[in-house]
């Protein structure tokens, strides 16, 4: 892993690897838009990871050939032949990723464990609460906001560890929730909407402040982004 290039006192080019499961709309969105804001701001994509080969799902078929029309290295390697030793998984995908120079992991949809990925790299994960929010996927997130009638909710990006989503919060934003209406499911989508309309400029804006010195990964104290976006 090389240590970041300076270009001036302030801007720096950020090499990063993205990871994905590249399953559903919300990964594609996110991935066009950090492609898009690599070519304004001092960042290198060095590689895309993708867990799932041409053939295994619409939704990565269409992810997969969305970023074949980019000009960056992508690493495809299937977990399907991998479901009763995930060590092994992750030894096959450290030797293809190892070849490349970078900075950190971003994982955006990335639905699998990566333990000793993680430990051996920088590794940071776009989870859709607050630090001091719910765990787990975000439709079970989405549910203990409404079962406990929480008045605010958010994102953030943190360092992984072995505990899911417990990782030191790097950036973070935030948002109301509406309780106008009783209906559930209602609720639910609009919570839904509020964070897949936040997703991309919060974690494109993360990326610029890191690559122009604003905030860096050893900060002590997460940064709040809300009145950035």
């Amino acid at each position: 892993m090389t240590s970041l290039v300076m270009l001036n006192n302030k801007e720096r080019i950020l090499r990063i690897g993205l990871m994905s499961s590249g399953r559903g709309e919300g990964s594609l969105n996110l991935v066009k838009s950090i492609n898009e804001i690599s070519k304004k701001i001092p960042i290198n994509i060095e590689f895309i990871f993708c867990n799932r080969k041409y053939g295994e799902h619409s939704g990565s078929d269409k992810f997969l050939e969305e970023i074949n029309s980019y000009n960056i290295p992508i690493i495809t390697i299937s977990s399907k032949k991998f479901t009763e030793n995930k060590l092994d998984y992750e030894n096959k995908i450290l030797s293809r990723i190892s070849k490349f120079n970078f900075d950190l992991i971003l994982l955006v949809g990335y639905m699998l464990i990566t333990k000793k990925i993680h430990n051996r790299y920088e590794t940071y994960n776009l989870h859709p609460a607050l630090p001091s929010g719910p765990r787990g996927k975000w439709d079970e997130v989405i549910n203990t906001l409404i079962n406990e009638k929480s008045n605010k909710s958010g994102l953030m990006i943190h360092k992984v560890i072995d505990e899911v989503d417990s990782g030191k919060c790097l950036t973070y934003c935030s948002f109301d929730i509406n309780h106008s209406t009783l209906d559930k499911e209602k609720k639910f989508l609009n919570i839904r909407k509020q964070i897949i309309g936040l997703e991309s400029i919060f974690i494109c804006k993360t990326l610029e402040m890191l690559s122009t010195n604003q905030i860096n990964l050893e900060g002590g104290v997460p940064s709040d982004l809300t009145n950035y976006l």
